[in-house]
């Protein structure tokens, strides 16, 4: 059978969305199949048509979306799922699926949101007074799971102040943090992956810096969480090629030598040709050779040892 997608760009924009590209998808069922394992039961808040869960073929999925038309494909996509067609914010079922997989709209406003959304939001995490609501999809999300949570989000997460009481809130339960390229088809953003596990107690985590495009990780790290900001991987820096100092003034020295040497032979060739004495150019050489024998005893620098 044939994905149905649905992309209604205008509306999409309107609820800040993007498609969700292939290579991503795929990437994410691989995380899932190492965490939870194949075919798990699944809970996605922000639906869509069902991308996210293409590659995983959930057992049992529960799926919140608030558009009727992607509604729609989903159910065509997955005619076995529970499938409700509503604000995620007002939506108060929470059976615990073995976890939770969302790519929820990005940066939307809390003060754009029906106040009907507002009020649900403030009596549900009264911290909540403004900013974007990212937050409150991550953390309403985890209800829904028994112990995983799988999200892509926007970086801003890991950054803005007003998401400190989330990155708080979630603490040491961050299992990797990952910074995802090349994710959507409509957008060049770079995405986080997170990966939450509710029983994890260790203040460590896994980062990568992942390519869908070529489907490589680029780069991996182990980092000690901090609150105030999720630091992501970034490009690994190149090893710079080693200098020898000797090598080089050997090379330096050879380069002097046949310098002097083409020079003086120049000198002569015009002494020559001006018909000017011998006598001034055998001077010219002897001062030479009285600068480099200066040079030779000059007893320069004393000893490292003697220096300190």
């Amino acid at each position: 059978m044939s994905f149905i997608e649905h992309n209604n760009r205008e509306k999409a924009n309107k609820f800040a969305e993007y498609i969700t590209g292939d290579g991503l998808r795929r990437y994410l069922a691989s995380k899932v199949d190492k965490y939870v394992g194949k075919n798990p039961s699944v809970f996605d808040g922000a639906a869509g048509s069902g991308q996210l869960e293409q590659f995983i073929k959930p057992s049992d999925f529960i799926a919140v979306e608030i558009q009727p038309e992607s509604c729609n494909a989903l159910g065509k996509n997955y005619p076995d799922a529970k499938i409700h067609n509503k604000s995620f914010f007002l939506y108060t079922n929470n059976p615990e699926s073995d976890c939770v997989v969302m790519n929820p709209p990005f940066s939307l406003k809390l003060k754009e949101l029906s106040k009907e959304e507002q009020e649900a939001i403030t009596a549900e995490y009264p911290w909540k007074k403004s900013g974007v609501v990212d937050d409150v999809f991550m953390l309403k999300g985890l209800n829904n799971a028994k112990r995983f949570g799988f999200f892509i989000m926007f970086p801003g997460v890991g950054y803005r102040n007003t998401e400190k009481k989330l990155r708080e809130l979630i603490g040491n339960q961050l299992v990797e943090l990952n910074l995802i390229q090349n994710a959507f088809e409509d957008t060049p953003i770079s995405v986080l992956f997170l990966i939450v596990d509710k029983l994890k107690t260790s203040n460590k985590t896994y980062r990568e810096l992942y390519d869908c495009k070529t489907g490589n990780v680029i780069n991996s790290d182990e980092w000690v969480i901090e609150f105030d900001r999720w630091e992501t991987i970034t490009q690994p820096i190149e090893p710079k090629e080693k200098i020898n100092p000797m090598e080089l003034e050997l090379a330096s020295q050879a380069q002097l030598k046949e310098h002097v040497r083409a020079q003086i032979k120049f000198s002569r060739i015009v002494f020559d040709m001006e018909r000017w004495p011998r006598k001034d150019f055998e001077k010219f050489c002897d001062e030479l050779c009285e600068v480099i024998q200066f040079e030779k005893k000059d007893p320069g620098l004393p000893p490292l040892g003697m220096m300190l």
